[in-house]
């Protein structure tokens, strides 16, 4: 499907055959950062994490039981049958066995801003050329879009994957939002209970460098949206003193946040019926891979 007011489709095929890599590189102030691609074409699918999540999300797939494992039929290894694809591990990230990232560990929390110039210098390290699609996924669609706002030429195309939204906290009164921001803390005190140097995340940052950026440039984007909440579970993560409604009121807020992100992009195709949670990259990998196979046959190529 053709996203409105986007331009003609261009042929990823015809490239020289471009060897895979799976290694760390040097991105200055004796920093090194973890980058693995796969496949020939432009432009190149740089693929986001969320938050503490690395490279290897794009890997796996939710099974029947509901864990997520390696699959050949994920987001990562068939985005790599039509195109150029990479995927990275920001600094305090975790594999899916628990095996801590190789990346450099920095201190945390890190923001939106300072990790789009670690991707950057990262890419450049790794002598990965654009133009780029950037797919993220949740902490990493701030990431994504903020890159594409800093380097607006090195950018040709946007997948945001239940991207966080900024319009979340004018979704919440300032009280309700109060309790997201408790939450946020106990989530990064329980993650940095097991790992030192853990990932982060810090909402109110986040969210003020989204709203501050410059506008994204016109550019095929697809927005997907998670569509189920598991609100008992959401639950036991609340501070006890929650109202006792807050994960339906969370999950209104959630919702209507996805809609106004939508609506940040002119011509956007927002995915909302995407029979899934967060992880829809694991969930519904299909759809992602879609989403980005339609922005990359309209993004221009090198």
């Amino acid at each position: 499907m053709l996203l409105a007011g986007c331009s003609s489709s261009t042929e990823t095929t015809g490239s020289e055959p471009q060897p895979d890599l799976a290694r760390t590189f040097d991105i200055g102030g004796g920093r090194q950062m973890y980058m693995e691609c796969r496949g020939t074409g432009s432009p190149t699918v740089v693929l986001v994490p969320g938050a503490v999540a690395a490279a290897d999300t794009w890997h796996e797939v939710t099974d029947s039981s509901g864990a997520a494992a390696p699959s050949d039929s994920a987001v990562y290894p068939e985005v790599g049958t039509f195109t150029r694809v990479c995927s990275y591990d920001r600094p305090g990230t975790a594999r899916a066995n628990d095996e801590f990232t190789p990346s450099t560990p920095v201190p945390q929390p890190t923001t939106p801003e300072g990790d789009a110039a670690d991707l950057h210098a990262l890419l450049a390290a790794a002598e990965v050329s654009g133009p780029y699609v950037l797919a993220g996924w949740s902490f990493g669609g701030p990431i994504a879009r903020i890159y594409a706002s800093t380097y607006p030429h090195d950018v040709s195309g946007l997948v945001l994957v239940d991207g966080t939204s900024e319009f979340l906290q004018s979704e919440l009164t300032p009280d309700e939002f109060a309790v997201f921001l408790q939450l946020s803390a106990r989530d990064n005190e329980s993650r940095t209970a097991q790992w030192k140097d853990v990932e982060q995340f810090d909402p109110v940052t986040t969210f003020d460098q989204l709203r501050a950026a410059a506008p994204v440039p016109a550019m095929p984007v697809v927005v997907l949206s998670g569509d189920t909440f598991d609100a008992e579970a959401f639950r036991t993560r609340l501070p006890e003193d929650a109202p006792a409604d807050y994960p339906e009121v969370f999950w209104r807020a959630q919702l209507a946040s996805q809609d106004r992100l939508a609506a940040v992009f002119p011509g956007a195709r927002h995915v909302t019926n995407t029979h899934s949670g967060h992880n829809i990259h694991n969930e519904s990998p299909q759809l992602v891979i879609d989403a980005i196979r339609d922005v990359v046959e309209q993004a221009p190529s090198r």
